[in-house]
């Protein structure tokens, strides 16, 4: 498994150095976006207009950017090995075809940290908006991290059956932009407990407090975080074993 993990890390850092201009398109793309969106939205309404929820609508885009791009990344990958005929090659490797998904997903971490930072700078310096990030951040990332690779393998075992996944990519891409943006914490009871049932909203909810309002989440809050992240991990897993076995009973595994 570590010589894997090695071969896939040479293989990332290879595809990075090879293509520089994917990884400064996706930045530019996004960083122009967001100034776009915040500059427009404040000549049309005025600087006022989102007054304290400010830091919490920029935690809500940050979150959607790094989860979507965990999300689309594992989806995106199969579709591309199925195109290029090699899903049938990496199956029949020793860690097998989930394995090698999973530590691709894992060292996709990397190229999407490099995507994301200059992001987070350019939502920042356009919105005016002041975040503080203690250490305690890193756990709501990685639940959310964790909930964004479940939901990949369940696109990814998708795109195995079905081979093309592009459009769905798309309506999630707008779905999970307004699950993020709505603050389920702020809700009466029963739609807040019913909300984080949803995917990753409790880590989203534990990031907005800690991010936007510089508060401590409670250790309930993180604990139910992390169950929410760990049934979704456990979900997309299955899910994506089903669809390896449905693929190679229909004998469309190596086919595109």
């Amino acid at each position: 498994m570590l010589r894997v993990v090695y071969i896939e890390l040479w293989r990332f850092l290879r595809a990075l150095t090879r293509y520089p201009l994917e990884l400064l398109g996706g930045v530019l793309g996004a960083g122009v976006g967001f100034a776009l969106f915040f500059s427009g939205v404040r000549y049309l309404a005025g600087p006022a207009l989102f007054g304290e929820r400010l830091e919490a609508l920029v935690v809500s885009l940050i979150a959607w950017s790094l989860a979507f791009s965990l999300l689309s990344h594992t989806a995106s990958n199969l579709a591309e090995e199925a195109l290029a005929g090699l899903l049938e090659q990496l199956a029949l490797t020793r860690p097998g075809l989930l394995g090698v998904v999973l530590v691709r997903a894992l060292l996709s971490l990397l190229q999407i940290g490099l995507l994301v930072i200059p992001i987070v700078l350019a939502i920042l310096l356009t919105s005016g908006a002041q975040l503080n990030f203690p250490p305690l951040t890193l756990l709501p990332l990685g639940t959310l991290a964790f909930g964004s690779l479940g939901l990949g393998l369940v696109l990814g075992g998708l795109a195995l059956v079905y081979k093309r996944v592009g459009q769905l990519l798309g309506l999630l891409q707008f779905l999970f932009l307004g699950l993020f943006l709505v603050r389920f914490e702020a809700l009466a009871w029963p739609w807040n407990a019913l909300g984080y049932l949803l995917p990753m909203t409790p880590s989203v909810a534990a990031l907005r407090l800690l991010l936007g309002r510089s508060e401590a989440p409670g250790w309930d809050l993180l604990l139910l975080a992390g169950i929410n992240a760990l049934a979704y991990l456990a979900l997309g897993i299955g899910f994506f074993q089903r669809a390896i076995r449905r693929a190679r009973q229909q004998g469309t595994l190596g086919t595109y």
